[in-house]
């Protein structure tokens, strides 16, 4: 049994996408913690956005992780806020491995026009708008996200050959499997 394996960094970095096919490579489970927190409400993240606020998502999201953290043998994609909150990141980092993919906020803005509409937080920015709030909103979250256990850099990711590729390269390191002391 090993510790899990917390992926975290801004929306559109590829948490998801990798995360669940690290977890295939690892033989793990996967929980994308935003989907996760969708099911218990059942409720979109856009509409708890709209019906309890910010505030009240992330009182949601601390429930959920504060649950789900001692998980074993488990690849958490982390929604892009999550760790940012309160003492979230130290939860994480004392329950298992932490991964940080970094990402250039010019990248990020290119992912980020492909899929706005089912972010609350930037649904209705464009342009120079959205680029701004990436930039104000990583500068604030970068020094969070650096306090990972390891940070690697991902805008050259840009394919799915190169998600897989990645993953396996995620899984081949043994670093990221912490035996769960006593398991």
């Amino acid at each position: 049994m090993y510790k899990a394996i917390f992926l975290l960094g801004f929306m559109g970095s590829g948490k998801s996408t990798v995360g669940r096919q690290l977890a295939d490579e690892l033989g793990w489970q996967f929980v994308d913690t935003d989907v996760f927190i969708e099911t218990r409400w059942r409720q979109r993240i856009t509409d708890m956005f709209a019906s309890v606020g910010e505030a009240g998502f992330r009182r949601r999201e601390r429930m959920v992780i504060e649950e789900l953290m001692t998980m074993e043998d488990t690849v958490f994609a982390t929604g892009g806020g999550m760790p940012c909150y309160g003492d979230t990141m130290e939860l994480l980092r004392e329950a298992g491995v932490t991964i940080y993919f970094r990402c250039t906020p010019e990248v990020l803005v290119q992912r980020l026009e492909l899929c706005k509409r089912t972010r609350p937080t930037i649904r209705d920015k464009s342009g120079a708008e959205l680029e701004a709030f990436v930039r104000e909103t990583l500068l604030e979250r970068a020094p969070i996200y650096t306090r990972a256990h390891y940070t690697y850099d991902i805008d050259e990711i840009v394919s799915p050959r190169m998600e897989r590729d990645f993953a396996r390269q995620l899984a081949a390191d043994p670093r990221l499997r912490q035996p769960v002391l006593g398991g």
